[in-house]
């Protein structure tokens, strides 16, 4: 075998199958594949790998225990002395000398980007290239190595910042969809037992669970392999990254003839390097809990008595607007003296309870239950620690759970008719958007009822022009069944 090519092959057993570049510090894992251990814990590092995921050979994707990597120090010496040889089959040169001149290698053509020796620099080939002595541009690329290498792990920070915010989206992605899950099997479950108690068909109920679920399903397959793809570019990114700085790397510590063959390219190559932000992919959820049957369960009333002096409540007590006087009416208990509030007139101490309320497009309005015994002539705050657990709307848009405590809702369909829906022993107040079949808007945690609770509406006030509409308690199919909660 020729000595040369012997060499080169000899060159190659003492390369990283990662950079392909000199091994430093190798370490050889359980399926005999050895690596830098800088690049392997690099590729697993940007691939997201862990002790939890588990960890594989790059090579040949065998399962790798981390505790047990070994470091091969036989190999290693190996290296250096292969390195002491001054061979680099990477580049082509197998001494510092001219194989055509038989002159040391001491000059450096910038338009070829190769050494020379100084016959070749006279010769036609690089004449009239601009041809430097070595020394005197070594500390000036030795420098741009180390700019590159710089701009490289400022791209690896954004890479790692990319590949953690992505996990982030996906894990709360999981996260909503697994929320979503429980929600549409217990609001499903809920309302068939309801409309079973009601003596009210409820095989429908069944069936559309088992649409939702099925739906979600195939949404969750989607957006999953989607989200599978897209980290995958973004892993891919970052082992291009994570190879090209080794590459740099190792060159910087070469000797210097052997560090600016063929720089030029690989200094190009890092300046055309540039993260690609993966296009983005809505993890909003698409399948909502929508259950039939919403209409066909009760009815309630607005009870006069309670209702603050600028409240109009219609006679038949099912509408209540902002008027445009104060009425002169008795300051009595159970009146509200400083807000625009109207409760329902029979009290709820037990079972499963459903009204809506027609709210059109007014831009706020309030509506929930309350306790029978909050103060109705000073300052309340609008929380369940108070005694209200109550939905908002505010300046058109806002739609807001209780107090400023609680997050804004994320409602895509604003309602112009909502739900309620109580089961008081299951200490559960939950409202739904009639308006696009029933969706789920939001829940209250569970928190023991302490007493008695009573129906709560507010018009708020009619100073926009789009809030001069009446909150109307709606009628619904089934009231001569006499399934009322109020009277």
């Amino acid at each position: 075998m020729d000595p040369a090519a012997l060499v080169e092959a000899l060159v190659e057993e003492v390369n990283c199958p990662v950079c392909m570049t000199f091994l430093r510090e190798p370490v050889s894992i359980s399926c005999g594949h050895t690596f830098c251990h800088s690049c392997l814990s690099g590729l697993w590092k940007v691939s997201g790998e862990s002790q939890d995921w588990g960890y594989t050979c790059p090579l040949c994707r065998a399962p790798v225990q981390p505790r047990k990597l070994r470091p091969n120090w036989q190999l290693a010496s190996v290296v250096d002395k292969v390195r002491l040889l001054g061979f680099c089959a990477e580049m082509g040169l197998k001494t510092d000398v001219c194989t055509l001149h038989k002159e040391p290698l001491t000059m450096f053509c910038k338009e070829d980007d190769v050494v020379t020796c100084k016959a070749c620099s006279q010769s036609s080939e690089h004449g009239a290239h601009s041809v430097v002595l070595i020394k005197d541009v070594a500390w000036e690329y030795k420098w741009k190595l180390q700019e590159a290498l710089e701009l490289l792990r400022k791209g690896q920070e954004e890479a790692w910042k990319l590949d953690v915010s992505e996990k982030e989206q996906a894990a709360s992605w999981k996260t909503q969809m697994e929320i979503r899950k429980q929600s549409i099997s217990w609001e499903f479950e809920k309302y068939r037992q309801l409309l079973k108690e009601k003596e009210l068909p409820w095989e429908r109920v069944e069936e559309e669970a088992a649409a939702a679920q099925a739906s979600l399903e195939q949404e969750r397959r989607e957006t999953a392999n989607q989200l599978e793809l897209r980290h995958g570019k973004i892993i891919q990114q970052s082992q291009d990254l994570w190879r090209m700085m080794v590459e740099l790397e190792e060159r910087s510590q070469r000797p210097v003839r052997w560090m600016l063959q063929g720089i030029q390219e690989a200094l190009n190559r890092s300046k055309s390097w540039s993260l690609q932000q993966p296009e983005p992919i809505p993890l909003e959820l698409k399948t909502d809990c929508r259950i039939p049957g919403l209409r066909e369960i009760l009815k309630t009333y607005a009870d006069p008595a309670t209702a603050y002096s600028r409240l109009v409540v219609s006679k038949d007590r099912k509408s209540v607007h902002y008027g445009d006087t104060q009425q002169n009416l008795p300051d009595n208990p159970e009146r509200f003296y400083r807000y625009n509030i109207v409760l329902g007139s029979q009290c709820i101490s037990s079972g499963r309870h459903y009204w809506e309320v027609e709210v059109g497009d007014r831009s706020e309005w309030g509506l929930g239950v309350c306790m029978e015994n909050v103060d109705r002539k000073e300052v309340v705050y609008l929380s369940p620690h108070y005694g209200f657990w109550v939905i908002r709307l505010r300046k058109g848009t806002e739609y807001r759970a209780g107090t400023d405590e609680y997050p804004l809702l994320p409602l895509s369909v604003p309602p112009h008719r909502v739900g309620i829906f109580l089961d008081y022993e299951a200490h559960d107040i939950s409202f739904y958007n009639v308006t696009d079949d029933g969706s789920h808007i939001f829940t209250f945690p569970h928190y023991p009822f302490p007493g008695r609770l009573l129906p709560y509406f507010s018009p708020c006030y009619s100073i926009a022009a789009n809030n001069t509409t009446p909150l109307t308690i709606c009628s619904l199919v089934g009231e001569e069944r006499r399934d009322t909660i109020l009277s």
